[in-house]
């Protein structure tokens, strides 16, 4: 079983494109290799193989990546599923986690995030849930984006850490950065959707 993420930037041209064309290699570059588990093709539309348990908060990772510069934001369509066919390239590989993520993502209007499995219990509670967390994360801050993405990069760090890296004063704003993001009920979403993808990874059904 493997999980196709299928995306693109929101607001692309409106960028600095090197700038955030280097954010999303970098993000991709830390969960697998170019060009057999990523590619970026048509200038703003990227593609990603990885595992089913990370896929969400992987998703979530490059959300934050995105949305820590100002304007922008992604698309992102997770299908999880078998692969029949795994080329050199990931955009010329195939098989039903290829199809479900494509279809998806070709279903996303104004939802930015979604995701599909092989099971139809992880399903209804994901078409529930993720809307709902959709109403926090599609209005993160750049701010916000910024403290989430450092917190999901380095989970150990205390939040004096974080405002150390960020050069902020005292652990307050960061404090307040974590919770207008929805951290903790996020965490919660991501805790619930690993151990579902973990069990029925695990069975076979």
């Amino acid at each position: 079983m493997y999980a196709v993420l299928t995306g693109d930037i929101i607001n692309s041209q409106s960028g600095n494109a090197t700038q955030w064309t280097s954010a999303l290699k970098k993000v991709l570059s830390t969960i697998g290799e170019y060009p057999f588990d990523w590619e970026i093709f048509r200038g703003d539309s990227f593609q990603l193989v990885t595992q089913p348990v990370a896929a969400l908060r992987q998703a979530l990772i490059i959300k934050a990546a995105l949305k820590s510069m100002t304007g922008l934001d992604v698309r992102i369509a997770i299908g999880i599923g078998t692969i029949d066919q795994r080329a050199q390239k990931v955009t010329e590989s195939n098989g039903p986690a290829f199809v479900a993520s494509g279809r998806q993502f070709d279903e996303l209007k104004k939802q930015t995030l979604s995701v599909v499995t092989p099971w139809n219990d992880v399903n209804r509670t994901m078409e529930m849930a993720i809307p709902l967390a959709l109403m926090t994360i599609d209005t993160w801050t750049v701010k916000s984006a910024e403290v989430l993405l450092l917190k999901w990069w380095n989970p150990d760090w205390s939040q004096q850490q974080i405002a150390a890296y960020l050069q902020k004063k005292g652990q307050g704003n960061i404090s307040e950065a974590l919770k207008r993001g929805g951290y903790e009920e996020i965490q919660q979403l991501l805790q619930y959707f690993e151990q579902q993808i973990e069990a029925h990874v695990a069975t076979g059904s």
